[in-house]
Formats: structure tokens, sequence, C-alpha cells
């Protein structure tokens, strides 16, 4: 199976929306996008994410459903085959023997340099290179556990401990050593953090790390909050002079919140919305707007039919699918017998998918049915005329294969009859395989049914800002 160190490509690593995934990055001297794109020797690869992609090359590939075998890209037949030279095998079936001899496995044979024996009658002799010999041979009696390792053709780094298994990026480290800071290398330390892409010691004199940035030559004063500098002893806002009575920080300068909104430190019109989309504005009412996590299209030219995958857009009738998780939305170019384990898209006939847990056993005909889930900006206001609610699990058991969740309400049931469940304690029981896992104290949108079953809807929310939004676009919908 193939790794991703959980800070390669995200401060958060795999929890919340893709912090490094909205930014353009670099190969060579051409910037493109990671969400939809991989990088691999200054060779950029469309169409395929650098998040859920390693190298071949200078070609990226799908790990989950390929192998790349010297420099060739081969599809997989088993999520238990190897490379032997430019092949594959079967690990279960046969043995690569001298790195490029593929043989059919036998019972009690095993490799000697290029070729097999049977270990009940000969043995691999290395005089000076590894030879089969007859038991009765006085070398045999000399085969030591290194002799072994080369007889079973092993790879030379086997034996090394799982953490070299760990990649930054493409790159492998060893965390003993390195660390690994959204892509980049650093020597590891107990004083080194990471702070986004960059890395400081808390030894440093006027660094400052504030929201995944690393500012230097800053006052010792200084502090960050709410993801702004402020010096106290005599500047806010990195301003030489205090804002007056009542008026906020926002970038360089200040506002008066009644009048103005401030989306990433850039000062909006309320006139011209009151929602923030990244740095800008806009006006939730306009239907041929869509902000998807921070980034804003305008959808005239396609009268509105197109939804978000992360940052990007997918279009209907593009044939594209989007995979999400809590961590990552990927688009993926459409293919028979695929499916989404979260933000992976998998060959059903290598793996199985079970609440998000990818596992190398396929079983025909039992797939769970598609449930994605999607940040809760997407579902307004298709949801505004839904019977649903904020819910926060508590515990979770499972139980033949019915995962038992225990959820506490904590918003406002059905906006649109302002029906109130009466005991705040609700139990859900939901299919194990097919919805993503839940985690105690994290609160979702849930949705009841006619039938009186629930449903998962959403990635967890914000306590605040995402629910303060839902019920201020709905009761605006319902007025």
């Amino acid at each position: 199976m193939f790794h991703h160190d959980r800070g390669c490509h995200s401060k958060v690593g795999f929890s919340g929306q893709m912090e490094g995934s909205h930014h353009l990055h670099h190969c060579g001297n051409v910037s493109y996008n990671i969400s939809g794109s991989s990088c691999c020797n200054g060779t950029i690869t469309l169409g395929l994410s650098q998040l859920v992609a390693d190298c071949c090359g200078s070609v990226a590939y799908n790990p989950l459903n390929e192998i790349c075998c010297k420099g060739r890209i081969l599809t997989q037949s088993s999520t238990h085959v190897k490379c032997c030279g430019k092949d594959m095998y079967l690990t279960a079936t046969h043995l690569c023997c001298g790195g490029n001899n593929i043989f059919q496995r036998k019972e009690n044979h095993s490799c000697c340099g290029k070729e097999t024996y049977d270990k009940t009658t000969h043995c691999c002799c290395a005089n000076p290179t590894l030879e089969v010999k007859p038991k009765h041979e006085t070398c045999c009696s000399k085969t030591t556990d290194k002799n072994k390792e080369c007889q079973q053709g092993s790879p030379p780094n086997s034996t090394l401990p799982k953490n070299s298994e760990l990649k930054c990026g493409t790159k492998p480290f060893n965390p003993q050593e390195k660390m690994c800071c959204s892509g980049n290398l650093y020597k590891a330390s107990a004083l080194t953090k990471c702070c986004g892409v960059d890395s400081y010691t808390l030894s440093d004199d006027n660094v400052l790390c504030c929201n995944g940035i690393l500012y230097r030559n800053v006052s010792e004063q200084s502090e960050c909050v709410g993801g702004v500098i402020y010096t106290p002893a005599n500047t806010t806002c990195q301003m030489s002079t205090r804002p007056r009575l009542g008026e906020h920080c926002c970038g360089g300068q200040t506002i008066n919140h009644r009048t103005h909104i401030c989306c990433n430190e850039h000062s909006h019109n309320k006139m011209n919305g009151n929602f923030c989309c990244g740095s800008e504005v806009y006006d939730h009412h306009n239907q041929f707007l869509r902000c998807c996590s921070g980034h804003l299209y305008n959808l005239t030219h396609l009268h509105g039919k197109a939804e978000c995958c992360g940052n990007l857009l997918l279009q209907y009738n593009n044939n594209q699918t989007c995979c999400s998780s809590s961590t990552n939305s990927i688009i993926y170019d459409t293919k028979p017998n695929h499916r989404c384990c979260g933000h992976y898209y998998y060959n059903t006939s290598l793996w199985s998918c079970c609440a998000e847990r990818l596992k190398p056993t396929p079983k025909p005909n039992s797939s769970p049915e598609e449930y994605r889930l999607k940040p809760l900006t997407d579902l307004i206001p298709e949801m505004c005329n839904k019977t649903v609610f904020f819910g926060k699990v508590e515990s979770v058991a499972l139980e033949n294969y019915q995962r038992h969740v225990v959820l506490k309400v904590v918003g406002l049931v059905d906006v649109k009859s302002e029906k109130v469940i009466k005991d705040p304690w609700l139990h859900v029981s939901l299919d194990h395989c097919s919805p993503p896992a839940t985690d105690d104290g994290m609160t979702y949108l849930w949705e009841e049914n006619h039938n009186g079953k629930y449903k998962l809807l959403s990635h967890p929310v914000d306590l605040t800002s995402d629910i303060h939004m839902f019920y201020f676009v709905c009761y605006q919908k319902k007025g």
C-alpha cells in the first residue's frame, strides 16, 4: 500500500479542507494547481491531483490502481502485485528471482540468484556467486541468513522499519532525521516546528508563525490573533496608529463592520454582498455565483449547471467524477468499474470500501452505494426546504454491520415548518459501510426522511460560522 505523509500537502493534513490545494505551485517555470494536476521531474500531468498521485519518471500515476515498474505504468491486476524488472507479478502465485526473472511459485521452491530450486533436495551456495547445489555439498551447511535473504530475492531495504516508507510529497524520509512541512523536508529537532511550507525553531529571534505563514523581522512583542499580527505596545493591524473606537482591522486598514465586510484582509461594501468567498464578496441570492472552498465562480455561461468539488468546479455531463472526504475533494476522469471511497477513486476489481476505508479484498456485487458528503455551504439553499438538523456525535457502536450513533441535537430542526424535537437525544442506525465514518464530538448536518430514517449529509461543520450562515440564508429564503 502506498503512503502519503499527513503534513505533505496541507497544514492540517487530511482534516478539514486542503489549505495548500487552494494556491498555485510551481513545476519548473510553470504554475499549476495540485488539486487537478501533478508535477514529476519538471513535467506537469493534467487531470490527476498530486494529492493522490506518485511519479513514474516524469509522468504521474494513481498508485491505487496502477504500478510503476522501471518507468512503465501498468494497470494492477491485484493489490498483491509487485514489480520484477519492467513487469509485474502476483506474489501469491509467482516468484521474482534476480530482479528480472518471473517463475511460477511451487511448493518448497525458492530463489537462488536468477533461478529457482527445491529446498528439500538442494541449497543455494554463495561461492562466490549464487549457485544451486545438491544438499550433500559442503557449502550447504554454511548457508547464512544473509544468503537466505539473497535466495528469496528480498529487496535490500526490506528489513528497514516502517518509518522508511513515509513520504513527503514523492520523497521518502525518516521522521527521526527529517520533518515534512507541506511537501518540503527540513532537519528534524525537538525545537523545530512547521509553519506552512517553512520551518523555524523556537529559539529563532524576530519570527512569528501566523495562520500558516512565517513572518520574519517582526517585533518581539508581536502576537498572532485571529490571523492578524498585533504588536500591543504601539501598533495594531500592522499599522502605525490604532484604529478608531468601534472600528476593526482588515488587512492594513480599518473598517466599520456595520457597512463593510472583511474577506481575507480585503474590505468590501456590504451592498455588494454579505458573504465572503476567499478574498471576494458575493450575494448568495445570485444563482449564477458559486463559492467553492474560497474560489468564486460565475456560472452564467454554464446556465448554473455545475457543482463544487473542493475548490474546483465540476461541470455536469463532462464525464468526470468528484470524490470527496472531509480532507480533500478531487476530480477524476470517469472510468468503468471505478467508485469513490472518500477522495480516492478505486477499481472495484482490486479494492472494496467500507466507511471510507479501502481494503485490498474486492467483494463482487457488494460495493456500497455512492455516498458523497459535501461542505455545508454547498448544500445551501437546497436543504432549506427539507427536514434537517445539526447533530453532534456523542458515541458510536457497531453491531451486525449496523453503525449505531447517539446524537445530541444542537440546532433547530426543519427550518420550513419550525418543527422541534422535544428530546434532544437521538439514536440513529446507519449501514456501516455506505456512509463515511463519524467522529465523536463532531457536528454534522442530518436529514430525516419520511420513513423516520436519518441520513448523514455534510462534512463536520463549524458550530459558529457555518451554522449561522445556514440559518441566515434559509430564514431569508423563508421570509
